[in-house]
């Protein structure tokens, strides 16, 4: 198995020394377990896959390019 050193604030690897001693194993141990359970949560899927139920949930303008009256003034200076 490959060996890698972490370098940490003192305050974090107390955190991680008490899990271990808590958990009765190593610190090496507590550190995979958190990557794991970290891989584990990532969201699947695409941003469009996560938000989709999201789409047409609010009321507004639909296109605002192709609404000259609500574009006037848009992106010019409010100071002259």
């Amino acid at each position: 198995m490959p060996v890698v050193t972490v370098k940490m604030p003192a305050s974090l690897h107390a955190r991680l020394e008490a899990e271990a001693r808590r958990r009765r194993t190593t610190k090496s141990a507590v550190l995979r377990e958190a990557f794991a359970q970290r891989q584990s949560a990532a969201p699947a899927g695409s941003l469009y896959e996560r938000a989709k139920h999201l789409i047409g949930s609010i009321n507004g303008p639909g296109n605002l390019s192709a609404r000259s009256k609500t574009m006037k003034g848009y992106g010019q200076s409010r100071h002259p």
